[in-house]
C-alpha cells in the first residue's frame, strides 16, 4: 500500500506542462477575446470621431449660414442723384452673391456693399465695403474692402446640384441666372423678393459620412416696393 500511495502522490506533484491541443485551445480564446475587444475599441473610436466630425461641421455650417442670412435680409436699393436705384443684387449668381445691404433694417443704417462667393476649394468668402457718402444721402462704395473665410470645407455643388444661391420673386417663383453670363440680369434682380440658401459642410480629413446639410430662405423687408423709382 505505501508503494501504491508513493507512485500516485509522484504522478500528481510531476509537471509534464501543456499538451499541443490545450495550447491551441488557449490561443483561440485568447484571438476571440482579442478580437471582441478591439472591435469594441474601434467601434468606440470611430463613434467618437464621427460624432466630433459632425458637431464640427454643424457649427461652421451655422457660422457661416447666420452670416448670410444677416447680411441677405438687410439688403436694400441703393438710392441714386437723378438716376434708377441701383438695385440690392448687384451681382447674382449660383455659388457667389453681391448685394448692398443695411445690416440691420432701416434707412438709417449705413450701406455696405457685401460680397459672398464659394472658391473650387470648397472656401466660402466674404467681402465687405463700407459705404462713404458726402451728405449722408447717397452712398458709393470704394475701395477693396476687408475679406474674410467664414466658412471652409463645404462641398461645391455639380453644375446639376443645388446651388449655395437661388432667387425667387413674390410669388416663389424661380429667378433663374442668365445661362450666358450666371448671374441675374438687372431686370430679373429687381424682381428677387427671396433668397433661398444651401450650403453643406464635410470633412475632408474623414472617409466618414459626417456632412451637414443646412438650408433656408431669407425674406428681404426692405425690398418691398418696386425697384428703381426715379429720384
Amino acid at each position: 500500500m505505501t508503494a501504491l500511495r508513493d507512485r500516485l502522490l509522484a504522478r500528481v506533484r510531476r509537471d509534464d506542462g501543456m499538451t499541443l491541443v490545450e495550447l491551441l485551445v488557449a490561443v483561440s480564446l485568447f484571438a476571440v477575446l482579442l478580437a471582441i475587444v478591439g472591435g469594441t475599441f474601434y467601434s468606440i473610436t470611430r463613434a467618437t470621431t464621427f460624432a466630433a466630425a459632425r458637431d464640427s461641421n454643424s457649427r461652421v455650417a451655422s457660422t457661416a449660414m447666420n452670416e448670410m442670412v444677416k447680411m441677405i435680409r438687410g439688403a436694400a436699393d441703393n438710392p441714386k442723384v437723378g438716376a434708377n436705384d441701383d438695385p440690392a443684387f448687384l451681382s447674382a449668381g449660383r455659388n457667389s452673391l453681391t448685394l448692398t445691404t443695411l445690416v440691420s433694417s432701416g434707412r438709417s443704417a449705413v450701406p455696405q456693399r457685401v460680397g459672398f462667393s464659394l472658391s473650387a476649394a470648397g472656401v466660402l468668402t466674404e467681402n465687405i465695403v463700407i459705404g462713404s457718402t458726402t451728405d449722408n444721402t447717397y452712398y458709393s462704395f470704394t475701395g477693396a474692402g476687408t475679406t474674410q473665410a467664414i466658412a471652409s470645407g463645404i462641398e461645391v455643388p455639380s453644375s446639376t446640384g443645388t446651388p449655395v444661391f437661388q432667387y425667387l420673386d413674390k410669388l416663389s417663383n424661380p429667378v433663374t441666372p442668365d445661362p450666358a453670363t450666371g448671374v441675374l440680369t438687372s431686370d430679373q434682380a429687381g424682381q428677387v423678393a427671396f433668397v433661398q440658401l444651401s450650403i453643406r459642410v464635410s470633412s475632408t480629413s474623414s472617409a466618414l459620412k459626417n456632412g451637414i446639410t443646412l438650408q433656408n430662405t431669407v425674406g428681404l423687408p426692405n425690398l418691398l416696393e418696386p425697384t428703381g423709382d426715379p429720384t
